[in-house]
């Protein structure tokens, strides 16, 4: 049976629309589009962008940045107005590859920052490159320390035609968290500095997350991933109007009945304690539905009138291929073999799925296997 990932690209535009009307001009709204658009198809999602408005494409690797310079090569020609930023830098012997393909390096450390210089120096990569500070998440970027000692000799930066200062904020997500008041003062006092003794830098320090914190997060430039995708929480609250973009509905492989007291999948950690009534679907956690959803996560069973339907829960353990889901709730002969199932949609939200897996929304979607057919939605010809 197929197992079809729906991802409707009209929702995505319109949810980095909305994304760039909320930090508003002049501030540039860009795309993370790494791991293939979070699995959902990096070929189909950047030209829907494009076409949405968006020109600055983040992306994690020398790899990715070639597959989407490839992809929006074919979408606008002459590629000109597009800025691709390589989020993880380049690596030893890169460098070259970089300046002929117009790619942006975010410098991560000060071994990588004199790499670029020494390439760089004699031939400016004709979009500059970003220096990233650590200002609290403790992953990539120069310690403010190490920053003091580069921004001393600005001749060096000017080499490395350093244009831009970065860096990610730890606790976005928790809006009340005081290392985000405290990333954004490192951040400013950082900014100061590079004015002082080397140049005014644009600046980039939010994810989708971080837009929700407010215009003092904002700067110059903001780097939304998964608000492109789908909805969340914090975007809510803000009123931003997103959707997710993305629906699962598994089939149904069989249907079959488990007498009280016996139990079901592997370990037998569920047992019935009446007679129940079962579904087994196609789709396991080679296909993104986490072990650690077994008698946990729930599912939804649209009734036949299309209106309404029935919440149903996972029981037992998932396995690879397959996952089994109570339906005694639901009326016998609404599901058969070939009925499909709500994991990810309208009535069973990515965030919930993600709770019930103990888990962020970011790991359900890029674990999205590669069995899935992707069926795509465009928008409607105006």
């Amino acid at each position: 049976m197929t197992h079809t990932l729906t991802i409707n690209l009209s929702k995505i535009a319109a949810n980095w629309q909305a994304l760039n009307r909320f930090v508003s001009a002049p501030v540039d709204c860009g795309a993370v589009v790494k791991a293939d658009a979070y699995s959902l198809g990096m070929a189909e999602v950047l030209p829907a962008l494009y076409l949405a408005g968006c020109r600055t494409f983040y992306v994690a690797n020398l790899g990715e940045a070639l597959d989407a310079r490839g992809i929006l090569s074919d979408v606008c020609g002459s590629y000109s107005d597009v800025a691709i930023v390589v989020l993880g830098g380049c690596a030893p012997g890169e460098e070259r590859r970089f300046i002929d393909y117009r790619l942006v390096p975010v410098l991560v450390s000060t071994a990588m920052l004199e790499r670029w210089c020494t390439v760089n120096g004699g031939e400016h990569n004709v979009l500059g490159s970003i220096l990233k500070l650590n200002t609290g998440m403790g992953r990539l970027g120069l310690e403010p320390a190490e920053f003091e000692r580069v921004v001393q000799d600005p001749a060096y930066l000017a080499r490395a035609d350093v244009r831009m200062l970065m860096s990610h904020l730890a606790c976005a997500d928790e809006p009340e968290h005081s290392l985000n008041a405290e990333q954004l003062q490192r951040f400013r006092r950082a900014l100061d500095v590079s004015s002082e003794r080397y140049r005014p830098l644009t600046a980039s320090l939010a994810n989708s997350a971080g837009v929700c914190l407010g215009g003092d997060y904002h700067f110059n430039a903001v780097r939304p991933g998964l608000g492109l995708y789908t909805s969340f929480a914090q975007a809510d609250a803000c009123g931003l109007g997103l959707e997710t973009a993305v629906e699962l509905h598994l089939p149904v492989v069989q249907v079959r009945n488990l007498p009280a007291g016996e139990s079901v999948g592997y370990g037998a950690t569920y047992r019935a304690e009446r007679d129940a009534r079962l579904a087994v679907v196609a789709g396991g956690y080679a296909d993104g539905l986490f072990r650690a959803l077994s008698n946990r996560a729930h599912c939804w069973v649209c009734a036949p009138s299309g209106a309404g339907g029935w919440r149903v829960p996972v029981v037992g353990r998932i396995s690879m291929d397959t996952t089994i889901v109570d339906i005694s709730a639901v009326p016998e002969g609404v599901v058969a073999e070939g009925s499909r199932i709500e994991f990810i949609g309208t009535h069973v939200p990515l965030d919930d799925l993600a709770a019930s897996a103990q888990t962020i929304n970011y790991e359900i979607l890029t674990s999205l296997g590669v069995r899935y057919k992707r069926h795509y939605i465009r928008a409607n010809p105006s």
